[in-house]
């Protein structure tokens, strides 16, 4: 019994495994091999990016971000659209203070999601890590224009807007911060 069901498979597996163009040239297999084949690859290059992200996004957690950059890297090279990928390499690239590979990241990862404004925000910090004041004031009000309740981007616009000799404006925007910093305080 334990033969016949041993060779019923493997009739079976050669019925259907073997491509048109081997012994079996007569047999039409019951599905598309290229599909197949074609839909398998798709599944492995989805399974890759995850583990490429999620393990990069672990790193960044972990604080191990040249570690975290080697395991992105591959995802924006394939999908730069994909997840946040590029947020998390600008995000990695300004904590090793390698702020304008931090920069062109975020520009780039913009260009798709211009929405993000956690990235926007990012951005306006490396500019202004990097003293370009005036394109750090411009992505600070683009963030409140997104998240007019983002606090923080007025305490920057404050200091941005301070070191170009704009000392209303500055002070203006360090009154925002103050109020509502007081108003969040018990």
């Amino acid at each position: 019994m334990a033969q016949a069901f041993l060779i019923l498979n493997i009739a079976a597996f050669l019925l259907f495994a073997i491509p048109a163009n081997g012994f079996a040239k007569n047999i039409r297999a019951p599905y598309n091999y290229k599909i197949i084949r074609t839909s398998t690859q798709v599944l492995k290059s989805r399974l890759l990016k995850k583990y490429h992200y999620e393990g990069g996004l672990q790193l960044i957690l972990e604080e191990r971000f040249e570690e975290a950059l080697s395991f992105l890297k591959p995802i924006l090279h394939e999908d730069p659209g994909y997840k946040r990928t590029g947020y998390l390499m600008g995000y990695a690239y300004q904590k090793l203070e390698k702020i304008e590979q931090a920069i062109t990241t975020y520009e780039e990862y913009l260009e798709n999601d211009k929405k993000d404004y956690q990235a926007v925000f990012n951005l306006a910090y490396a500019y202004m890590e990097a003293g370009l004041c005036s394109e750090a004031i411009q992505a600070f009000s683009k963030t409140l224009d997104q998240k007019p309740d983002y606090l923080e981007a007025h305490l920057h616009l404050s200091t941005c807007h301070n070191k170009l000799g704009n000392n209303l404006k500055a002070e203006q925007h360090l009154k925002i911060w103050n109020s509502r910093e007081k108003a969040k305080s018990p």
